[in-house]
């Protein structure tokens, strides 16, 4: 008898004693059912309380308060958006990106290809995307989108904070604490005010050249560089460290690291009058910290980066669309983490934010509809050749809605 064999016949022979411990197991399991008390449970109430379920549940996707509860459980991670890309190959809304990384200032195609400007400190877009103003210590220079100079001039200080004017004929720029702004082909470089505060000058959104900043004493000023002339001035917000105007400059926004606040500005360079008005804080969640907050580039809405502190060492940060007349604010997105950064897509229609923690971008849809889009391994991808290294970037600017 060979093993195969021997090993099927005691496979097939039963247990010693197998059958009887069955028959036992048998007994026991019968008397115990028939001993039971049976329960009676009434098929209503378990009928109303899941009707009652169902009409909960009705009523929070239903419901606008609903919508906000449904927003806040979908939008709500901890450690990086699931599903993210793994590199940019679009950008929702089309247009350019301009991005800061430590090896200088990058220009991000609408297809996601990229250029590397050179060693450049800062960088700012002319108004249609067709140039680029960045400093390099206490020089300034225009730069085509492939890094090509076109001009340089250099001041008596390191540069910081250039901003191209919406007409595209002016930058204006600091040299140390003094304001500057110059032609946009390089001439005419002169002062607009001396001992000014370190905050970035903001351009009036519209043909007029009209320029809003903080003097020395954080008092809020607008002048006129062309006709070298201070066209108005008001006590500024306390603690402003960043201003911007709605599209149609009917408001200026001040920015302070733990409030916001609007103000009407009427302007009316041909009578040489303009009108500063009071400023008015927005109500926002108490002990938030403020990260951002930049107008939609089509109307009032305001969009708000906030840094809300909890009981664990991660912050919680919250994003907020702010109508400024006073309306309820609509919550996107909510993370457990830092996120950094906030701009408007130049059609309006989307915001992109960083969360360096998590080494993505995320590109939120403003309106009620769409999905997040995120993008992983963002360091590494504007630090070629030395990924280990690579720090996090900061997005500089989104152009551009009339190129």
């Amino acid at each position: 008898m060979n093993e195969d064999r021997l090993r099927r016949l005691l496979r097939d022979e039963p247990l010693p004693g197998a059958a009887d411990a069955e028959r036992r197991g048998r007994g026991v399991i019968e008397r115990a059912y028939a001993e039971r008390v049976p329960i009676d449970r009434p098929v209503l109430p378990r009928l109303a309380l899941a009707l009652a379920a169902v009409t909960l549940l009705a009523g929070l996707v239903l419901s606008p308060a609903g919508a906000a509860v449904r927003d806040w459980i979908g939008d709500t991670f901890d450690g990086g958006v699931p599903n993210a890309r793994p590199a940019l190959d679009e950008l929702p809304g089309g247009g350019q990106l301009l991005v800061q990384s430590s090896d200088g200032p990058w220009v991000v195609q609408a297809d996601g290809s990229r250029r590397l400007l050179g060693r450049y400190g800062e960088a700012t877009w002319s108004p249609r995307g067709l140039f680029v103003g960045a400093t390099a210590g206490r020089t300034l220079s225009a730069l085509e989108p492939d890094g090509t100079p076109r001009w340089a001039i250099s001041a008596g200080s390191a540069i910081d904070d250039p901003r191209w004017s919406p007409s595209g004929f002016r930058i204006a720029y600091r040299a140390g604490r003094n304001l500057r702004v110059v032609d946009a082909d390089g001439d005419d470089d002169r002062v607009v005010d001396t001992g000014i505060s370190p905050v970035p000058a903001a351009w009036f959104p519209s043909g007029l050249h009209l320029l809003a900043y903080l003097d020395g004493g954080a008092r809020l000023r607008i002048a006129d560089p062309d006709a070298d002339k201070a066209m108005a001035s008001a006590e500024g917000s306390p603690g402003t460290v960043e201003l911007a105007w709605a599209p149609d400059g009917s408001l200026l926004l001040e920015r302070s690291p733990d409030a916001l606040w609007v103000r009407e500005v009427s302007a009316s360079k041909l009578v040489g009058r303009i009108g500063i008005g009071t400023a008015r804080r927005i109500p926002l969640p108490t002990g938030a910290e403020v990260g951002a907050a930049a107008f939609s580039p089509h109307n009032e809405t305001i969009a708000v980066l906030l840094l809300r502190r909890s009981d664990t060492a991660t912050p919680r940060s919250e994003v907020l669309l702010v109508d400024p007349a006073g309306g309820p604010p609509r919550r996107l997105f909510a993370v457990s983490g830092r996120l950094s950064d906030l701009v408007w897509s130049p059609d309006g229609s989307r915001l992109l934010l960083s969360w360096p923690d998590a080494d993505q971008w995320l590109f939120l849809p403003a309106g009620r509809t769409g999905r997040i889009l995120a993008i992983d391994g963002i360091a590494s991808a504007f630090a070629p050749g030395e990924p280990a290294l690579a720090s996090f970037p900061r997005i500089a600017g989104w152009c551009c809605s009339g190129r």
